[in-house]
């Protein structure tokens, strides 16, 4: 297995959490906690909902899925 830390430098800005079962997405903006669903979940503001699951790796999970949110940022989006 992978620490997300680990692969964090290869991302663009946005995004990482890991949801209830264990999966590991990324999101755009700032996504919000949905306890009920066990899901990270943001506004939809175009067709493209601007998240993908890290599902190609296989990623070490998190202690606390709800607090498994990190800010990626100061990477180039190129």
């Amino acid at each position: 297995m992978i620490n997300i830390q680990d692969i964090i430098p290869f991302m663009k800005n946005g995004w990482v959490a890991m949801d209830r079962l264990d999966g590991w997405w990324w999101f755009d903006k700032r996504p919000w906690c949905n306890e009920d669903s066990g899901e990270w979940e943001q506004n939809a503001t175009s067709d493209w909902h601007g998240f993908c699951e890290l599902n190609a790796f296989n990623i070490t999970p998190a202690d606390d899925w709800t607090k498994s949110l990190i800010k990626i940022e100061g990477k180039s989006d190129d």
